[in-house]
């Protein structure tokens, strides 16, 4: 008969129960042994400090040790440091992760496998962010003007295209960099604001009064100009989420509002966006002709003095004129993408002799592409506006002109001129000049070019100014200038 197996005394089993682990026992650990840490209870996972050989040494490191569906495994928890250090867990650190790691357990979970499911969240979550910033980077502001330039030029507006290009590279990107390189999606009303408040706050000077001391000037028309084209960028950006025709990248801007409509324009319109009234008198016009044919620069010169033979036409229009829109002696066609129109309404000019003679010198300069183009550059109408308004400037301080003028004026002072000393129609000056055409019967049914009206009108125009140049005014016309 088998002796009983004796029961073990409870100081027995005291006795074979590992001990609490200290720091000095940690510290003593040899390489390659391990020692269990008594303070943790067994039963769903025990923790234990092994010693490892590295190649510089030894390394203590807390392991966690513990069963699943009948599987022994093995979790490490951390390298061992007697005080907190980053990377590594102090012995009261280690026993808080084994207490956690234990209810895993008991719980009937793999803390193992859990913890391989939160690194994946982790790497999808740090993937799924990086690609949003990335995102973002290709949905800045700048991008999203950038892509409504795309747009412009796709339609075929490309004097829209370059004054949007031009604004936004000039008082967006250049002045607020950091702003610009802002998701679209989190520019704000105050953000718009800030951006034009550069223009026509309390910093800078008033239009009428010269740079003083660098202040900026006040440009209210610039600025009002630069909130519609933003405005219109973020409502291109916001249909083109459901709109088939608009660019692959328009899209994905994620925006949900438009932070410009926030941004009122009312107190700029009514301070800056009065409508010209500055029309030049007979004198004044006379002066400015003579000042215009004195211009140093030669592209400048033939510039202004075909907008003036030409009746008056738009300077950015004017400008755009390439080789192919002339038949020499014929006609000249220029494109007009005012109002609301998908391509530019074509506007087809008879060439006078008086115009072909500049157009003569200006093929000299350049054969091909833009006539106004010298090299690759080509003349901008801000260079106009500014030769312009020099003259002006000039003519008040010489006492030859009352009061400034701007590029705007002169066309202006033109059709004045057309209609009180020449009598040409209304009509006449609407086909000559582009405008007041948007009616449904202009719109969709006179698609005549009117050429014999507007050679008749250029013919009377151009008599006009070269008596007006050389001071002897034509006899039908010589009581109304003296009534000036």
């Amino acid at each position: 008969m088998q002796p009983a197996t004796a029961i073990p005394t409870t100081s027995q089993v005291r006795r074979s129960a590992p001990k609490a682990l200290t720091i000095a026992a940690i510290n003593a650990l040899k390489a390659g042994k391990m020692a269990a840490d008594g303070a943790v209870r067994p039963g769903h996972g025990s923790l234990k400090a092994r010693r490892r050989k590295t190649a510089t040494g030894s390394v203590v490191e807390f392991i966690y040790v513990y069963q699943h569906c009948g599987r022994t495994s093995t979790l490490t928890v951390g390298r061992f440091s007697p005080t907190e250090t980053e990377g590594a867990v102090t012995l009261v650190q280690a026993r808080t992760e084994a207490a956690r790691l234990q209810a895993i357990v008991k719980a009937g979970e793999d803390p193992k496998s859990k913890r391989e499911h939160a690194r994946l969240d982790a790497k999808i979550k740090q993937a799924t962010h990086t690609a949003q910033l990335r995102e973002a980077e290709k949905s800045t502001l700048a991008a999203l003007c950038d892509e409504y330039v795309a747009n412009l030029r796709s339609k075929g507006k490309t004097a829209s295209a370059y004054d949007v290009e031009n604004l936004v590279k000039n008082h967006v990107k250049a002045a607020f960099p950091h702003l610009a390189e802002l998701p679209a999606a989190a520019i704000t009303p105050t953000h718009i604001a800030h951006i034009l408040a550069r223009l026509v706050g309390p910093a800078a000077k008033s239009e009428d009064q010269r740079e003083v001391a660098g202040k900026r000037l006040k440009k209210g028309r610039t600025a009002l100009k630069l909130r519609s084209y933003l405005s219109t960028a973020f409502r291109y950006g916001l249909g083109a989420a459901v709109d088939p025709t608009a660019a692959t990248g328009a899209a994905t801007f994620g925006l949900t509002m438009n932070p410009v409509a926030s941004v009122p324009s009312t107190n700029m319109a009514r301070q800056f966006n009065r409508a010209g009234t500055r029309a030049l008198s007979i004198s004044e016009f006379r002066e400015y002709l003579l000042h215009v044919n004195a211009l140093p620069s030669t592209l400048t010169r033939l510039a202004l003095t075909l907008q003036v033979l030409s009746g008056g036409q738009r300077l950015q229009q004017m400008l755009r004129i390439a080789t192919a829109d002339i038949q020499p002696g014929a006609t000249l066609t220029l494109y007009d993408p005012k109002g609301r129109r998908a391509q530019a309404r074509a506007h087809v000019l008879p060439i006078l002799p008086e115009m072909q003679d500049v157009l003569n010198e200006l093929a000299v300069i350049n054969a091909a592409g833009p006539i106004f183009g010298s090299g690759e550059s080509v003349l901008r109408p801000e260079t106009l506006s500014t030769a312009v308004k020099e003259i002006g400037d000039s003519m008040v301080s010489t006492g030859t002109a009352v009061a400034p003028f701007r590029g705007g004026d002169i066309r202006r002072t033109i059709e004045t001129l057309l209609a009180e000393r020449l009598n040409i129609s209304k009509d006449v000056r609407a086909q000559l000049l582009s405008h007041g055409l948007s009616g449904v019967q202009d719109r969709n049914y006179d698609k005549g070019l009117h050429l014999a009206q507007k050679t008749a009108a250029l013919r009377r125009w151009n008599d006009f100014i070269a008596d007006l140049a050389i001071g002897t005014p034509a006899a039908d016309n010589v009581h109304q200038l003296h009534a000036a």
